[in-house]
């Protein structure tokens, strides 16, 4: 299944485009999400560890997020509505620590068995951060909780694993009533300890309870990234058994999950963001280039064609990945600039009035 491209009608939407600055003169940046109150965050890379910022786009202001003066460098992984920042402090030796940021200023470092390895990925409103512990050197993973107003540290069970190693289960998006959405691996064994097949599935979590989401067309790999307050959730799954099946974005909506297809010539997609409304954005892949996409009203719009014709920026940049998108339609997006080669660049599009 794929999209034609958009007809210029009024029904199309169209965004002005802010390119992120840059905390110094060179290196990737990446946005890793957006929230309501129109602020970004993200990271830049460095020789020695990511920096992570914070990005107001109300006054044009980027900051440097840090937890500790020592640290060498610091991720930023998402933000809540009411600015929470979830994210991770490199420190001088050892894995990544993981911490939060808050708009109004102050950082803290959760603690807990997991500490260690550890980063947190989003946060919601009500207090509630998740991330994921990951020992260093194994591809094991395992999906953390803290509450507030104490943070106290729980995990999250994976699916029923019977005579397995359970590994990579992860938790990547929170919404308002708690409900967390990821991936966990599975095997599947006969009465006699025989393997049968394993897979990694999109789950859900509610109250520390875990629901399998399945996959597109019985595959054996999907992974959620986002979900909303609806309890809608996205994210991306193979299109079926065979080797080599290319993924496509899916929205899981009411119990089923629907195949977003791509834009029109394109193999492969994902989601990893879903607004309120229900506005989905994500990333969709050719043979020789990825172009970030908005989905709505049932159709997939490559977000490069949206671009405000009047803006500076229009024909200079590239599009390639939307990351989130807030509930008044911001989109955090990552690309290039043709004037700046060779670096990842992160963007945020504001729909235009």
């Amino acid at each position: 299944m794929s999209t034609s491209p958009p007809s210029s009608d009024a029904a199309t939407p169209l965004y002005e485009i802010v390119e992120i600055p840059r905390l110094a003169a060179t290196g990737s940046v990446t946005a890793s999400g957006v929230n309501d109150q129109s602020i970004v965050v993200g990271q830049q890379e460095t020789t020695a560890a990511p920096r992570a910022w914070l990005y107001q786009q109300s006054t044009g202001a980027l900051e440097e997020l840090t937890q500790d003066p020592a640290e060498l460098g610091a991720y930023a992984n998402g933000i809540s509505d009411s600015g929470v920042i979830a994210g991770a402090e490199v420190p001088a030796g050892g894995g990544p620590l993981p911490g939060f940021w808050t708009v109004t200023g102050g950082a803290v470092l959760l603690s807990g068995q997991y500490q260690s390895f550890t980063q947190a990925a989003a946060a919601n409103d009500s207090g509630t951060l998740i991330g994921n512990y990951g020992q260093s050197g194994t591809v094991s993973s395992l999906p953390v909780v803290w509450t507030a107003p104490g943070y106290a540290e729980t995990t999250l069970p994976g699916l029923r694993c019977n005579l397995c190693t359970r590994i990579s289960v992860t938790a990547s998006a929170v919404n308002q009533a708690g409900l967390i959405a990821g991936s966990s691996s599975y095997g599947i064994y006969d009465g006699s300890g025989n393997y049968l097949g394993s897979g990694l599935h999109a789950v859900a979590w509610q109250s520390g309870s875990i629901t399998d989401l399945g996959a597109l067309q019985g595959a054996q790999y999907s992974a959620a990234y986002s979900v909303n307050d609806s309890g809608d959730i996205v994210g991306g799954s193979r299109m079926g058994q065979a080797a080599g099946a290319p993924t496509h974005a899916f929205l899981h909506h009411d119990g089923v999950m629907t195949d977003l297809g791509t834009l029109a010539g394109d193999s492969g997609s994902s989601a990893n963001g879903i607004d309120n409304s229900g506005q989905i954005v994500g990333a969709s892949q050719g043979d020789t280039a990825t172009r970030a996409f908005l989905y709505q009203n049932g159709r997939m719009y490559d977000l490069n064609t949206l671009i405000d014709p009047a803006s500076a920026l229009a024909g200079l940049v590239s599009l390639e990945e939307a990351v989130g998108i807030s509930s008044n339609g911001w989109i955090a997006v990552n690309g290039t600039d043709s004037r700046d080669p060779g670096w990842t660049r992160a963007f945020v599009l504001i729909p235009a009035h």
